[in-house]
């Protein structure tokens, strides 16, 4: 959701994440489907539509609530905080995702490492913690190095 944080660059894709792990489970094969038909028919980069990450991370975050941002008949689209996808890019450290903290940190009210740190408290599980534990690690030098 960089769109809703004003980010300069597009991130070409569409990060989902199901509310309820047993929906996710019973329309992953449909989904499946559809994307791929959406893809073909559109000539789409086939990671546009990025439902894998939910698989690779659900069991080590806390998904907080999220504001509803748009309605489209029955699809609801919620927005998470700032401050969740923050913290979700410093965890995944990679060079774009830093860039990206990069332009999130200015509008939440973390400034320090200390506050991040806590911000992952919240929302990250310790077993998420310990298996990222480089990235995130690597992420916090970059963005709250000493000056």
């Amino acid at each position: 959701m960089l769109l809703l944080a004003h980010a300069p660059r597009t991130t070409n894709d569409i990060d989902v994440f199901w509310l309820e792990e047993d929906a996710f489970q019973r329309t992953l094969n449909p989904l499946r489907e559809s994307v791929q038909a959406i893809t073909k028919k559109h000539r789409l980069n086939p990671d546009w539509f990025n439902y894998l990450a939910q698989m690779l991370i659900y069991d080590e975050v806390i998904i907080p609530p999220a504001k509803l941002w748009k309605r489209f008949g029955p699809l609801h689209i919620y927005a998470p905080t700032r401050e969740y996808i923050l913290t979700l890019k410093i965890m995944a450290g990679r060079d774009k995702d830093l860039e990206d903290c990069a332009i999130l940190l200015p509008q939440t009210k973390i400034k320090t490492r200390q506050q991040a740190l806590q911000l992952l408290n919240r929302y990250i599980l310790p077993e998420g913690q310990k298996k990222n534990a480089e990235q995130i690690e690597n992420s916090l030098n970059q963005l709250f190095a000493e000056k």
